[in-house]
């Protein structure tokens, strides 16, 4: 427990225990450990620490010995830290009696440390005086599986430093060929020790002194000395073995290897130098090592792992072979093979830094930073030593935090760890690149670019630097910047890695110019540019998909997709990186299914951490596609529940906010939408998607004024893509502003007309043998074991379909391809994949729409625009009593309508006859002065003018007219309604109405009557007042309530009042696109201040009850063709109405005086029902004829209407027919 407070830099608790143990009579060793630990963690220690062991390592063995003495500062070393001191002090000839007792104390203490005894038999062997002891331990310690491989090599080496051996030394060397019995070497250096035995070693074999003088310095890495003496040996005789082979040694050592194989061959082909043979392999093992990493600097890392493969199986157990064959796998993306290399040298050497390290980066790209981190705290510190500095180990362990908290999704978190990190390991150019990448996440640019650039400005010149301060202007879209500061690093220094980045910057930046090119209109000159680039793309799929998008953004999407097509069959066998590029181009076009296959094809397959990253990105923007369409689906919680992981992923991305926000839109909650569009905006303000999203949850949240800034500003980036005119347009129309969204609708189906043109001329020259998708056939998994990765928004909303026929199309092709999908890039593409989702009209449309979303656009909004003349004949007539309540009406209402701007005029014009009858003699005391006698024939005729102004999108109307002119009475009559919805819900609508208009119950009342009798004329009743209706209809279920109040006056009439009340509901029964049948329930109150039902003078004639209330139960039906609209309604009801009767003379006492006569009231209640049919008939696509019919009826009364109308409409009308149909009317039909 005090050793893992130590690791976790808890001094305290590290002494808690330390007081513990040394509480303990007697005291363990374990304490003096952990003494020593606690005091090598603190900084100085640590700083010394790391002296010591570079003087070690350079072979300064004395001044390393001090320090070491300095820093145990009189306490006996102990563990690995112990280990190290005595191996570097047994190099000391003075000093090796102290570092034997050492080595000896450690292994009674840790009996199972191989490495430490390993370590102490090399020494035993290395000395004379104690070789044969050595040479024993290492013979059992190659029996040990985790040394096994050191300890047999330094067995034989030390064989081999016996020379011939002496009768004493005999059962060493069977010792060892008993398990190697086929080393000849060993066994002729055996032979000749036995021969010299036999003779007495009189006439023995004798070493030249200059090979045992560089043989002895050898031993004691005195490469000086040794050169010097196997040099002079070898000019007294040239072809010495042992002199060639030490002084190959020598030359292996300095890492002079194709020197060290030269000379090392030469003596293994002298009489008795076989001995030289392992040597010999060893320095082979090295230059194949040598011209591995070659290779792999240049790249070619299928030629590097055949060459250790090789290297391999000649030296199966050899640490550096693996290890280095494990860092070309890395480099391959073969990181599961490269996971256990690393894992397989650790298990045999524990604590290797390189393995350490290189596994460590592999957890890391394969997404497993918690298991790198319990990896780095498992260390010991003398492990943690080999890794480098105190502040380096600390750098690597806060860099595998960053990368938890990342893949958390905490930013800030991951953020602070390598702030950490980079303060630990200053230098260190790829942890400041990452926390460079995470302040990009958080928007923080300038602070990404100065962190990079403080280490260019203190290292101008650093090939790292150059090539990180490069990746980060291409991560941040700056390729101009990354194209200058690459041109600053030499190009006989660029690895390959910069080579291929260089290439790409030089194409991304052309391609960025030849789009910027295009947008301005100039597609030719933008397409030539693309084409120049063909070389550079050539012979690289990658590259070749780049340029294939350039040409889909330039407005040549068919040449783009028959580009990549191309790439990607004559790949033979595509990496997963090339094929998620295809899926980001797919997606881009919409091929949202087989983006789904090739996504859940990737996602099981290892990935470096570029295609991981692409892998990620690639999900993510699916993700937010799908949602979308989920959403214009209708299919809200499924949008959610798709979006959520990006937005936890990236909760401050503009595209994933953008999308959530839409799902507040779509919701009714324009209003909380809006909000999170406008930081958005303040940190994009030129991201045309951004300020269209914003510019929409304005006009939704009804701040016109912002929605009107963000398309104005939309406008000035000049942007040439139909979509995103085609959705700028729909705002401008939800605007009323029909003009804007027309002006941009003309340029976008301008552009549309003109790709499409060219498409045309690029059929008639075939580019490619591919015919479809290459993935179409490639092996499907269930959706349940892609769970990460959601279904594909069209499969949703199509209840399956389009998946059920991908897979048939994908079970149909063979499955003995190269790889998945390469026999279907042959089939043809599935219906599914050629339909586009239900329910947005400004989706873009697939090639075979005879028009595309654009034009459909521009063709809806010139229809709403459309002026048109109708010209209508009504007429009107009850069977109410001649002369008096009966009523005949003839209108020829003609109207002229055309657009202002964003609104509509129009002039009316409508003849008006009318005809009562004639008062019969026994009615004539019910008319005019009620003089006894007929009082002839009652009849009018006028013309009505009016004038109307219209603001459609602001369900504003207004006019202003007269009643028919020609009449008894003629009068202004007008008024003006506003018809909106009430909030953000569009089904909740309010309507508001005050108006001046005629009472047309009758001739009296419409046009005033003269009693030619007396002399007497009255009449002209205008009603004045106000009406409010609420209504909610939601497609299912309907409802309204109303109410109004007029002030009725005329011309020698008595002023009167009406209020009247009423509501309903009603339920959808069928709603189908072109059909629909409601049923519903219609209550209704009115009343009257006072009786003017009748025609004696200062009478208004027309129903005036004092109640009345009914209750109907009213049916609706429509349906339309192709080019015939009609509705049929009905109602049936209870009716009841109450008079309380008048005076024959209201308004005029003196006549009431002298008649002394009044109407008697009456009550009734009874059945009442009517009946309309109307229909419209599109005759060609600017006419159309119209006609309607209707009966009313009550108790005591019946009326007939018939009307037939034509239409002409300045533009041609392209849309389906309305429903239900609304007939044109008289603007007196009410």
């Amino acid at each position: 427990m005090g050793l893992i407070g130590v690791k976790q830099n808890k001094p305290q608790q590290a002494q808690t225990y330390l007081t513990r143990l040394q509480a303990l009579s007697p005291v363990p060793w374990q304490a003096v450990q952990l003494e020593q630990d606690i005091a090598l963690g603190q900084p100085q220690n640590q700083a010394l620490l790391d002296d010591a062991r570079r003087l070690a390592d350079a072979g300064e063995r004395d001044k390393a010995t001090g320090l070491f003495r300095q820093l145990f500062n009189g306490r006996l070393p102990q563990g690995t830290v112990g280990r190290e001191y005595y191996t570097n002090l047994g190099f000391n000839n003075a000093d090796w009696p102290e570092a034997r007792k050492g080595f000896e104390r450690l292994m009674r203490q840790n009996p199972d440390d191989s490495i430490l005894a390993l370590f102490f038999a090399k020494h035993l062997a290395r000395r004379e005086d104690s070789r044969a002891e050595g040479i024993a331990a290492l013979a059992r310690l190659s029996t040990h599986p985790d040394i096994a491989g050191d300890a047999d090599q330094s067995w034989r080496m030390a064989l081999v430093w016996i020379g011939p051996p002496a009768a004493a030394q005999v059962p060493l060397f069977d010792a060892f060929l008993k398990v190697h019995p086929d080393d000849q070497e060993i066994r002729d250096q055996l032979n000749k020790g036995r021969q010299q035995n036999a003779s007495g070693g009189a006439s023995g074999w004798q070493q030249d002194p200059l090979v045992a003088r560089g043989l002895k310095a050898l031993e004691k890495n005195d490469h000086a000395a040794a050169e010097e003496a196997f040099a002079a040996r070898l000019k007294i005789k040239a072809d010495d073995a042992d002199a060639l082979g030490g002084l190959g040694v020598v030359r292996q050592q300095q890492n002079r290897l194709p020197e060290a194989e030269q000379l090392l061959t030469r003596a293994t082909r002298q009489p008795g130098g076989a001995r030289w043979k392992a040597a010999l392999e060893n320095v082979q093992l090295w230059t194949s090592l040598q011209q591995a990493r070659d290779l792999q600097a240049k790249g070619q890392t299928s030629q590097a792992q055949a060459l250790l493969a090789q290297a391999q199986r000649q030296n199966p157990d050899n640490i550096d072979v693996r290890l280095t064959l494990a860092d070309v796998q890395v480099q391959a993306s073969q990181l599961d093979a490269a996971q256990a290399g690393y894992r397989q040298v650790l298990a045999t050497q524990r604590g290797n830094p390189q393995a350490i390290r290189g596994l460590i980066n592999v957890l890391a790209q394969r997404g497993q930073a918690d298991e790198a981190l319990r990896l780095l705290d498992t260390l010991s510190p003398g492990e943690q030593a080999k890794l480098g500095d105190s502040g380096r180990f600390k750098a690597l362990r806060s860099t595998q935090v960053a990368r938890l908290a990342e893949q958390r999704g905490d930013v800030r978190a991951a953020q602070a760890a390598l702030k950490d990190a980079v303060k630990n390991d200053p230098d260190n150019v790829w942890t400041r690149f990452d926390l460079a990448r995470l302040y990009l996440k958080t928007d923080e640019a300038p602070k990404a670019r100065a962190l990079i650039d403080e280490l260019l400005k203190a290292q101008p010149n650093d090939i790292d630097a150059l090539y990180t301060g490069a990746l980060l202007s291409v991560e941040m879209g700056q390729w101009q910047d990354a194209q200058t500061t690459f041109a600053r690093i030499p190009v006989d220094q660029r690895t390959p890695d910069m080579k291929a980045l260089a290439d790409e910057i030089t194409m991304t930046v052309q391609i960025n110019l030849a789009i910027g090119i295009a947008r301005r209109g100039q597609r030719q000159e933008a397409l030539a540019l693309l084409d120049r680039l063909q070389p550079v793309a050539s012979g690289s799929p990658e590259r070749q998909l780049t340029l294939a998008n350039a040409y889909i953004d330039a407005g040549e999407p068919a040449r783009g997709r028959d580009m990549a097509r191309a790439a990607i069959a004559q790949a033979p066998a595509p990496s997963a990186d090339l094929m998620l590029q295809y899926a980001g181009l797919l997606l881009a076009g919409g091929d949202d299914v087989q983006v789904n296959a090739i996504l859940r094809n990737v996602q099981g397959q290892p990935m470096s951490a570029q295609t991981r990253k692409r892998f990620d990105d690639l999900l993510y923007r699916y993700r937010i596609r799908q949602a979308d369409l989920l959403r214009e689906g209708g299919d809200l919680a499924g949008a959610y529940d798709t979006l959520a992981p990006a937005l936890a992923q990236r909760p401050d991305d503009i595209q994933a906010v953008s999308a959530f926000a839409r799902m507040y839109t779509a919701n009714g909650d324009s209003a909380r939408a809006f909000e999170l569009y406008k930081p958005l905006l303040q940190r994009q303000p030129n991201d045309p998607q951004v300020l269209l999203g914003a510019a929409d949850a304005a006009v939704k949240a009804h701040d016109y004024g912002f929605a009107e800034k963000a398309l104005s500003q939309f406008r000035k980036l000049e942007r040439n893509d139909p979509q995103t005119l085609t959705e700028a347009a729909r705002i401008y129309q939800s605007m009323g502003q029909t003009g804007a969204a027309t002006e941009l609708l003309r340029k976008a189906v301008a552009i549309e007309q003109s790709e499409k043109q060219r498409a045309m001329a690029a059929q008639a020259v075939p580019t490619s043998t591919t015919s479809s998708n290459p993935f179409a056939a490639g092996g499907s998994r269930s959706l349940a074991a892609a769970s990460a990765i959601p279904a594909p928004a069209q499969v949703s909303l199509s209840g399956g379909r389009a998946l059920e026929a991908n897979n048939a199309l994908e079970t149909s092709a063979p499955r003995d391809t190269a790889y998945p999908g390469q026999i279907a890039a042959q089939q043809p593409l599935s219906a599914a994949r050629a339909q586009s989702v239900r329910g947005n009209p400004f989706m873009a449309a697939t090639d075979r729409d005879q028009a595309s979303s654009a034009q459909q656009a521009l063709n809806r909004i010139l229809e709403q625009r459309s002026g048109f003349v109708s010209q209508g004949l009504t007429v009107r007539s009850n069977n109410s009593e001649s002369g008096l309540s009966k009523l005949t009406v003839v209108e020829t209402p003609l109207e002229i309508n055309v657009p202002a701007g964003d609104n509509r005029v129009a002039v009316r014009v409508t003849p008006v006859s009318l005809n009562a009858g004639s008062v019969k003699s026994d009615a004539g005391a019910r008319f005019g002065g009620g003089t006894s006698g007929a009082a002839g024939s009652q009849s009018d005729k006028g013309v009505g003018l009016a004038v109307a102004f219209e603001r459609p999108e602001e369900g504003l109307k207004a006019d202003i007219g007269t009643t028919p002119m020609g009449f008894k009475y003629t009068t202004v009559a007008g008024g003006a309604s506003v018809d909106r919805p009430l909030g953000d819900n569009p089904d909740l609508r309010y309507g508001l109405n005050v108006s001046r208009r005629p009472v047309t119950d009758s001739v009296t009342s419409f046009a005033g009557s003269t009693d030619e009798r007396s002399g007497l004329s009255w009449g002209g009743v205008t009603a004045n007042g106000g009406r409010g209706q609420i209504s909610y209809d939601d497609q299912t279920i309907g409802g309204y309530g109303y109410g109004s109040w007029h002030k009725l006056v005329g011309n020698n009439v008595k002023s009167n009042t009406r209020g009247e009340v009423g509501g309903g509901v009603y339920w959808y029964l069928r709603n189908a696109e072109d059909s629909k049948l409601t049923a519903g329930l219609s209550l209704m109150g009115m009343s009257y201040d006072n009786d003017q039902s009748y025609f004696t003078y200062g009478h208004g004639g027309y129903f005036s009850p004092q109640s009345f209330y009914a209750i109907g139960v009213p049916v609706m039906w429509a349906q339309r063709t192709e080019r015939f609209s009609y509705q049929v309604k009905s109602s049936v009801g209870v009716q009841h109405f109450k008079q309380d009767g008048a005076e024959f003379f209201p308004d005029d006492s003196t006549l009431q005086a002298a008649s002394g006569q009044r109407y008697t009231g009456q009550s009734k209640t009874g059945i009442g029902y009517n009946l309309s049919a109307a229909g419209e008939y599109k005759l060609d696509s600017s006419l159309f004829m119209g006609a309607n019919l209707g009966l009313d009826n009550a108790r005591d009364y019946r009326q007939f209407s018939g009307a037939l109308y034509l239409r002409y409409m300045f533009e041609d009308m392209t849309g389906p027919m309305a429903l239900p149909v609304s007939p044109y009317r008289s603007p007196y039909s009410n």
